[in-house]
């Protein structure tokens, strides 16, 4: 489901997602099968309108995630004038990561690695370096196959983990996230 208030952008989805097509059967560029069914438009709505709530939910929940894990490990930064709406809360962990997994998923709670490969070393993008540019604030050096170095990014990809932030959890389930998570920085 796609929300925009540009008509230009509501008319470029309705071409992809109905095989390029602006009447039946004429195809004015390439699309795809996109489109949803009823039920599934009616469940999206009514979930956009849960929209907001859900999201101040998952800001709560990060905040409490927050106030118990900062200073035991590295937390979300937002920064001054931005709003995070944490799709994902994600950590970086100090240890071996899978040990982390494993230990939290004894304890029954969930956790993920996503992006464990960063987009610049992904397949497509290492064989496609003319469709992109990557721009950088310190001086990158390249491997020796060309493929530009990003030592941040990187690390980030081996040391991060997402914990559970969404809007189902109760207080009980935060503080036991919380504290299984302390008890893996000691």
């Amino acid at each position: 489901m796609v929300t925009t208030n540009d008509p230009a952008i509501a008319e470029r989805i309705r071409l992809l997602r109905n095989h390029g097509q602006k009447e039946r059967y004429r195809h004015v560029e390439l699309g795809y099968n996109l489109r949803m069914t009823d039920i599934q438009g009616a469940l999206g709505v009514v979930q956009l309108k849960r929209l907001e709530q859900f999201t101040e939910q998952r800001i709560a929940n990060a905040a409490f995630l927050t106030g118990q894990l900062s200073g035991a490990l590295q937390t979300p930064v937002v920064r001054p004038g931005y709003r995070h709406v944490y799709h994902q809360y994600t950590i970086e962990v100090p240890a071996d990561r899978s040990e982390w997994m494993t230990r939290l998923r004894e304890h029954g709670i969930g956790s993920a690695i996503h992006y464990p490969t960063p987009i610049h070393l992904q397949p497509f993008y290492t064989t496609h370096k003319s469709i992109y540019r990557c721009a950088s604030t310190q001086n990158t050096d390249t491997r020796a196959n060309g493929v530009m170095q990003l030592p941040v990014t990187e690390n980030a990809a081996h040391h991060v983990l997402s914990l559970p932030v969404h809007p189902a959890l109760s207080e009980e389930d935060l503080v036991t996230i919380s504290k299984e998570v302390l008890e893996l920085c000691r």
